[in-house]
């Protein structure tokens, strides 16, 4: 049996959403749990995975479709309270204390990192940060964003403003919206990583979706998020670890946007004293991208391992390694990390 249910005007994130709808199925007795809001995009994908059905299809896009699959009524109605309780948890203040409040902006959110411990003092403090964000000392340096995508660009524009680098998790952000943050995050020195990034590694912190893998001296940068996974995999699986795995978002390395991320990172990580090797992984990037990109590696004072996957190999500086598949990527980053030597060019 499938059952759906509809939530009206409540909005939560892709990444919450996912997060229930895991843990939902670690019980055998559910066949599908899905949790989406009822933007057209989810609608199609319930409507080819045979989930939709006239009351989801109904749904507005502030709306969230819950859709269960399983054999009992009973097994539905259980999931359906927990899915209840994961959504109402955090929604209100514990113990009835009015100073623990949950921030529902991004300049409350700011206030509360800053020291705030009720919501009026959040929004004093968010106010001052506004005001003279390059002087507020504050304990965030990094925002991840996950809205729609119409919203989306607004809320990485708002972070770049206040001097924070960005996750952006969010897809559908205009070609043109992606280029302006990138040029305002490059002119104050901020790291925007995506739209439609899907993971990364900042310190030994999992941001989207991540691997569990051992801290090290390999530094990573990826335009494609399975590619940036697979190799932290195995750089994992051979013995070794990541300082930090840069996600870029696939559009970063268009002409349009001129791999601004990517060489912002390759920067990043060339004067990161706990990186000793970076490797980029990538589609092939626009030639004029791929020329700064190739010629900013070889300024790295380390050695560069790339893989542009479907690309050709091109001239490049003798401390650039040029390879062809994800292992091999892996491979060489681990063989030069460990003082190996390897050969230059197309290995």
């Amino acid at each position: 049996m499938i059952v759906t249910r509809i939530k009206p005007n409540l909005y939560k994130d892709s990444v919450a959403l996912m997060r229930i709808a895991e843990k939902l199925l670690a019980d055998p007795a559910l066949t599908r749990a899905t949790l989406v809001m009822a933007t057209p995009a989810n609608k199609d994908i319930l409507k080819e995975a045979g989930l939709l059905n006239t009351q989801a299809d109904g749904a507005a896009p502030s709306d969230l479709i819950i859709v269960i699959e399983c054999a009992e009524e009973a097994v539905a109605n259980v999931a359906f309270a927990l899915i209840d309780a994961s959504l109402a948890g955090g929604s209100q203040a514990g113990g009835g204390k009015a100073e623990e409040v949950v921030p529902r902006s991004l300049n409350m959110a700011l206030g509360m990192a800053a020291g705030a411990r009720s919501a009026a003092e959040a929004a004093a403090q968010a106010t001052a940060q506004a005001a003279a964000p390059s002087t507020q000392l504050r304990a965030a340096n990094l925002v991840q964003i996950s809205v729609p995508g119409a919203y989306a660009g607004a809320e990485a524009l708002k972070a770049v403003k206040a001097g924070l680098n960005v996750f952006l998790f969010s897809d559908n952000v205009p070609l043109e919206q992606e280029r302006a943050i990138k040029q305002l995050a490059q002119q104050k020195g901020v790291l925007v990583m995506g739209p439609d990034c899907g993971t990364a590694i900042i310190g030994g912190v999992p941001l989207g979706f991540a691997n569990v893998v051992r801290r090290g001296d390999i530094g990573l940068i990826g335009a494609s998020g399975t590619g940036l996974q697979e190799v932290t995999s195995q750089i994992h699986l051979m013995g070794a670890g990541v300082s930090h795995a840069i996600g870029t978002g696939g559009r970063d390395v268009k002409a349009e946007i001129g791999g601004i991320t990517m060489l912002m990172a390759l920067d990043l990580l060339a004067a990161d004293a706990d990186t000793k090797v970076i490797g980029i992984i990538s589609k092939p990037p626009a030639p004029a991208v791929m020329s700064e990109v190739i010629a900013r590696a070889g300024r790295a004072g380390k050695p560069v391992v790339t893989v542009f996957l479907g690309g050709e190999p091109v001239t490049a500086p003798s401390n650039v390694h040029q390879t062809t598949t994800l292992f091999d990527c892996a491979a060489h980053c681990v063989a030069l990390a460990q003082g190996q030597v390897v050969a230059s060019g197309t290995d």
